[in-house]
Protein backbone atom coordinates (compact mmCIF):
# COMPACT_ATOMS: atom_id res chain seq x y z
CA UNK A 1 0.00 0.00 0.00
CA UNK A 2 1.61 3.23 -1.16
CA UNK A 3 1.45 6.29 1.07
CA UNK A 4 1.96 8.64 -1.86
CA UNK A 5 -1.11 10.38 -3.19
CA UNK A 6 -1.71 10.81 -6.86
CA UNK A 7 -2.46 14.24 -8.32
CA UNK A 8 -6.05 13.09 -8.86
CA UNK A 9 -6.32 11.95 -5.24
CA UNK A 10 -5.02 15.29 -4.01
CA UNK A 11 -7.44 17.24 -6.21
CA UNK A 12 -10.34 15.08 -5.05
CA UNK A 13 -9.37 15.60 -1.40
CA UNK A 14 -9.16 19.37 -1.87
CA UNK A 15 -12.54 19.54 -3.62
CA UNK A 16 -14.24 17.16 -1.14
CA UNK A 17 -13.17 19.33 1.80
CA UNK A 18 -14.06 22.67 0.24
CA UNK A 19 -10.45 23.78 0.12
CA UNK A 20 -10.79 24.85 -3.50
CA UNK A 21 -13.29 27.58 -2.70
CA UNK A 22 -12.12 31.16 -2.45
CA UNK A 23 -13.54 32.65 0.72
CA UNK A 24 -13.31 36.14 -0.73
CA UNK A 25 -15.63 35.18 -3.58
CA UNK A 26 -18.45 34.83 -1.08
CA UNK A 27 -17.76 38.14 0.62
CA UNK A 28 -18.67 41.60 -0.57
CA UNK A 29 -15.34 43.06 0.48
CA UNK A 30 -12.46 43.10 -1.92
CA UNK A 31 -8.87 42.32 -1.06
CA UNK A 32 -8.10 46.04 -1.34
CA UNK A 33 -10.82 46.90 1.20
CA UNK A 34 -9.47 44.28 3.58
CA UNK A 35 -5.93 45.60 3.10
CA UNK A 36 -7.06 49.15 3.88
CA UNK A 37 -8.92 48.00 6.98
CA UNK A 38 -5.85 46.08 8.16
CA UNK A 39 -3.64 49.13 7.58
CA UNK A 40 -6.10 51.27 9.56
CA UNK A 41 -5.92 48.88 12.51
CA UNK A 42 -2.13 48.81 12.34
CA UNK A 43 -1.93 52.63 12.25
CA UNK A 44 -4.40 52.88 15.14
CA UNK A 45 -2.41 50.42 17.22
CA UNK A 46 0.86 52.20 16.49
CA UNK A 47 -0.70 55.55 17.45
CA UNK A 48 -1.94 53.99 20.69
CA UNK A 49 1.56 52.66 21.47
CA UNK A 50 3.10 56.02 20.67
CA UNK A 51 0.65 57.78 23.00
CA UNK A 52 1.31 55.30 25.83
CA UNK A 53 5.09 55.62 25.42
CA UNK A 54 4.78 59.42 25.48
CA UNK A 55 2.86 59.24 28.75
CA UNK A 56 5.47 56.91 30.25
CA UNK A 57 8.27 59.21 29.10
CA UNK A 58 6.51 62.23 30.61
CA UNK A 59 6.03 60.43 33.94
CA UNK A 60 9.67 59.34 34.03
CA UNK A 61 10.84 62.87 33.29
CA UNK A 62 8.60 64.21 36.04
CA UNK A 63 9.89 61.58 38.47
CA UNK A 64 13.49 62.47 37.63
CA UNK A 65 12.69 66.13 38.19
CA UNK A 66 11.11 65.41 41.58
CA UNK A 67 14.13 63.33 42.63
CA UNK A 68 16.49 66.13 41.61
CA UNK A 69 14.41 68.58 43.64
CA UNK A 70 14.60 66.27 46.63
CA UNK A 71 10.92 65.35 46.95
CA UNK A 72 10.49 61.93 48.53
CA UNK A 73 14.20 61.24 48.46
CA UNK A 74 16.30 60.97 51.59
CA UNK A 75 20.04 60.51 51.49
CA UNK A 76 20.02 58.50 54.70
CA UNK A 77 17.55 55.99 53.25
CA UNK A 78 14.54 57.07 55.33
Amino acid sequence: MSRELSQTGIKEFIAANGLDLDVLDKREETVEALRQECNFFIRSFMNYLEDRLSVIEHRLNRLEQLVKEGYGYHKDGM
